[in-house]
């Protein structure tokens, strides 16, 4: 029998009491549906089906945390004129931006999230799926709001290398791209947060394989710090923060912020990233999310799994994950070996 509730694991890591175990998090978004058996031009719209495909995989798989399958580039879709392919069997992908001109990020606005004459693909996609899976959720795992971060938002409607560009020759504009990005993310986030017990906020754009510390600190963490602050102080729910690659440039920086937990690529050394945040402050991840979760065998899934804790998890500040979403055709099967190995890990306390 376990001590604790998954609610009361991760308030355990996050406040920096020990748990009774490591709290585990899978990462699945579109592997649920492929898990189960569905193509994903099938369900990537119906929110009652995926409600159901969450929680019946979260059940399978024994993780902490439930997180539904969402069609992301709907984030993007109300916008007039941003085109967005869709494959049959994965997610969406913008293809082109917003503002293309510079004086498109002072003549365009954005939508309002709020009003769903608004927002009708961002319900579509994303909203709708994350409170159908909260109003069926019966398994005591824990659920999400969810937006891009500010960074990758900004890279979205600018075009990321535009924006990057911006960033070096015209700041100005960079940090007028940054203001609007960053209050669509808060609009979408607070939306689909009511009554979830966590924010989860993807900004890969934010890695120190893409930008430098430098660039951070001026462009993304005034921005992410006071929207992570409100958040925290109006929805009181931790914020993990997850940046895809290499995080080590801008690790300190990223602490500095005020996210609760920092959900580390398998990119990242995991011992080295302990040594820089030091033992106040939660990180996460980082089993390779193809090489060992996708392609390796429950016996290497427990391997890894276990080489994390040791190495960044000893101190009950850790939530075992992935290094990054699980890939669409890993099997429940090397996701459950992942969960086994975490909740195989006792603290004693």
């Amino acid at each position: 029998m376990e001590r604790m509730t998954p609610k009361e694991r991760l308030d355990a890591v996050v406040k920096g009491k020990l748990p009774d175990r490591v709290p585990v998090h899978d990462v699945s978004c579109i592997t649920v549906a492929k898990a189960m058996g569905y193509v994903w031009k099938d369900v990537r719209y119906d929110a009652k089906k995926l409600a159901g495909l969450a929680i019946e995989y979260n059940r399978k798989t024994g993780s902490d945390f439930c997180f539904g399958a969402l069609e992301t580039p709907s984030m993007f879709m109300d916008l007039p004129g941003m085109e967005i392919s869709q494959p049959d069997d994965n997610y969406g992908n913008v293809l082109n931006s917003y503002f293309t001109e510079p004086e498109d990020i002072d003549s365009k606005d954005l939508y309002d999230p709020y009003d769903p004459k608004e927002s009708e693909w961002l319900k579509k996609g994303i909203v709708d799926t994350i409170i159908a899976v909260r109003e069926i959720n019966d398994t005591g795992a824990l659920t999400s709001g969810w937006s891009w971060g500010p960074i990758t938002t900004a890279g979205f409607l600018r075009g990321v290398e535009t924006f990057l560009m911006d960033t070096v020759l015209e700041p100005e504009l960079a940090h007028k791209v940054m203001k609007k990005s960053t209050a669509l993310v808060d609009g979408v986030m607070r939306i689909g947060s009511e009554g979830g017990d966590y924010i989860w906020l993807p900004d890969p754009t934010a890695s120190g394989t893409v930008i430098n510390a430098q660039t951070f600190d001026e462009f993304c963490a005034p921005y992410l710090s006071k929207t992570v602050k409100d958040w925290k102080a109006d929805l009181k729910v931790p914020v993990i923060y997850h940046v895809c690659g290499d995080t080590i440039p801008v690790m300190k920086e990223i602490v500095a912020t005020g996210v609760d937990v920092l959900s580390l690529d398998h990119a990242v050394d995991i011992a080295e990233a302990r040594s820089i945040v030091g033992n106040d402050f939660t990180l996460f991840g980082n089993v390779h999310p193809i090489t060992t979760l996708w392609n390796g065998t429950p016996a290497d899934i427990r391997r890894e799994s276990l080489e994390c804790i040791q190495k960044a998890g000893l101190n009950g500040r850790f939530i075992l994950s992935g290094g990054c979403e699980v890939t669409r055709d890993t099997s429940i099967e090397n996701v459950r070996a992942m969960v086994d190995a975490g909740k195989s890990h006792k603290y004693k306390g």
